[in-house]
């Protein structure tokens, strides 16, 4: 066995995540589908927020999902997602990234 075997194991690990994250999430921003949600979004995952009033709001899965109709996409918006980080421990996983276009952008943590 080599001695790089588990970083190899962990980098493998990561691109896994940012290829979900970036078919999924990601092309869910870009098609405004949430098809696309529903095959990386656990049924107990939560959007957390501040609205306008600075107010910390929860919103479940299916309220999310139906804040995206893909007949109503704006194809013009150049959407972009940066990694922040990545990180793997065991048979866990946290990442940080930003998802943006010209009108809103995001810091995610999953």
């Amino acid at each position: 066995m080599s001695g790089n075997q588990p970083e190899n194991i962990e980098e493998t690990e990561k691109n896994s995540i940012k290829k979900a994250i970036m078919d999924y999430y990601h092309e869910g921003h870009v098609r405004s589908d949430p098809e696309l949600y529903k095959s990386i979004l656990h049924d107990e995952w939560k959007f957390f927020l501040f609205d306008e009033n600075k107010q910390l709001r929860i919103v479940d899965k299916a309220e999310y999902l139906s804040w995206y109709d893909p007949e109503k996409v704006n194809k013009n918006l150049a959407w972009t997602t940066e990694f922040y980080y990545i990180d793997v421990t065991g048979n866990n996983a946290a990442a940080k990234l930003r998802i943006e276009c010209e009108e809103v952008g995001y810091i995610d943590y999953f």
